[in-house]
């Protein structure tokens, strides 16, 4: 039996970010990723957690409550045998990337990513949560 993983993560600070982001594109030591296969993960809307960081700093408004979230993480995933034995099944992440986008706008979301050099593909984004409010 496979299962569909959807884990969130608020990230209130850009420090969280800048934390979270350095791990994403393994600007710092990795210990669960393999490095000779690190050059396979797949990104879009940015190529490094500076580029993030300018993003988000860019596009949130100028007033944000002292209690609000800058930036949503989003790791999606499943169980490990639904991908085989190393085959990876890509369209399970643009069928992810698909329901974010309807969740939340292109224009909200900053990153995606897939990460292959984990035991388990999985796939990264950060996004804004603008509403009208």
């Amino acid at each position: 039996m496979n299962f569909a993983i959807l884990r969130t993560e608020k990230l209130k600070t850009f420090g969280n970010i800048a934390a979270s982001t350095s791990h994403t594109f393994r600007e710092r030591e990795t210990l669960n990723a393999n490095p000779e296969l690190t050059p396979l993960n797949l990104h879009n809307g940015a190529t490094s957690s500076e580029e993030i960081l300018t993003k988000v700093k860019k596009l949130l408004p100028e007033k944000v409550r002292s209690n609000g979230v800058l930036c949503i993480e989003y790791l999606i995933t499943a169980s490990p045998d639904f991908f085989g034995n190393g085959k990876q099944n890509l369209d399970y992440f643009e069928n992810a990337r698909e329901w974010l986008v309807k969740k939340h706008g292109e224009q909200n979301i900053i990153y995606s990513g897939i990460q292959l050099d984990e035991k388990t593909p999985h796939m990264v984004a950060y996004v804004l949560p603008i509403d009208e409010k």
